[in-house]
């Protein structure tokens, strides 16, 4: 079963009626350009939700990335965290020379 057609709740006769009033109403020469139609309308829907669906992912990522950003930046921020300047090395003559 069509899982599209059980959430509808519409069954199979159901269905062959709507085609059929449909076709009775449109005649056979306008149903191919109404079922062109309707895919092009469908095919345009679900470019449009694949496109919000990206954009969405996208900007999600971009606030995650910010976040961490954030976290690394706040906890390198934190106090007694400072760095030591580094010391000379006792072996080294041009930095003894120095200090």
């Amino acid at each position: 079963m069509v899982p599209a057609l059980l959430f509808l709740d519409i069954s199979f006769g159901e269905i062959f009626i709507i085609v059929a009033v449909i076709f009775i109403i449109f005649g056979p020469q306008k149903i191919p350009e109404i079922a062109r139609k309707v895919g092009k309308g469908m095919r345009e829907i679900k470019k449009a939700s694949s496109e919000i669906k990206r954009e969405i992912h996208r900007e999600t990522n971009n606030y995650k990335t910010d976040l961490d950003l954030e976290r690394i930046v706040n906890e390198s921020d934190l106090p007694g965290d400072e760095k030591q300047p580094a010391k000379p090395e006792k072996g080294n003559k041009e930095i003894d020379k120095e200090v």
